[in-house]
């Protein structure tokens, strides 16, 4: 077999297998898949606005809720602040409060003196002492015997029922200045 018998039956197959692969191969031209792809880009474009549209809504709405949720921040911190004020009044009102509770420690001489005096007398100086100190007045009378001082407010009574009967509270509610410790 020579060269050139070998050139003519291998030549036509060579077309014709080059033929046939040419045809398989989709054509850069074609109208059909360009059409496709330009449907699939559109598309794509599409959903892409639509994402960003709705990312946009999104971040519209999240700025509203910081906002909203700054203004609450500001009410809460204003709310505290005047809770704290409110908080430190109720504290001072309770150490004012405790501190009413508290009788003043009195000499025993000046109870022993009030003890002696004849009851109607005791009970114009009760009256009198009251009337200047309060807390001096309540001491007094919590630390005399209770016998004395029951005479001393039968006397005070008629003088003063007001200022006996606030006499009588304060001494009730108070303690001595020794079991406030």
């Amino acid at each position: 077999m020579n060269a050139r018998y070998l050139l003519w039956i291998s030549a036509p197959v060579v077309l014709s297998a080059g033929v046939i692969w040419l045809s398989a191969q989709e054509p850069k031209g074609d109208p059909k898949g360009a059409a496709a792809e330009g449907v699939k880009v559109a598309e794509l474009a599409s959903q892409l606005q639509a994402r960003e549209k709705s990312i946009a809504q999104k971040e519209a709405d999240l700025r509203q809720l910081e906002q909203r949720l700054n203004t609450l921040q500001a009410t809460l911190d204003k709310d505290r602040g005047e809770l704290a004020t409110r908080e430190k009044a109720v504290q001072e009102a309770l150490a004012k409060l405790e501190q009413l509770k508290v009788r003043p420690v009195i000499d025993t001489q000046i109870i022993r003196t009030y003890e002696a005096m004849e009851p109607a007398a005791g009970a114009q100086a009760m009256k009198e002492l009251a009337g200047q100190n309060m807390d001096v007045a309540v001491a007094l009378l919590a630390g005399m015997t209770p016998k004395k001082a029951a005479k001393l407010m039968d006397q005070l009574a008629p003088l003063d029922a007001k200022l006996a009967g606030r006499l009588s509270e304060r001494v009730g509610l108070s303690k001595p200045k020794d079991s406030a410790a």
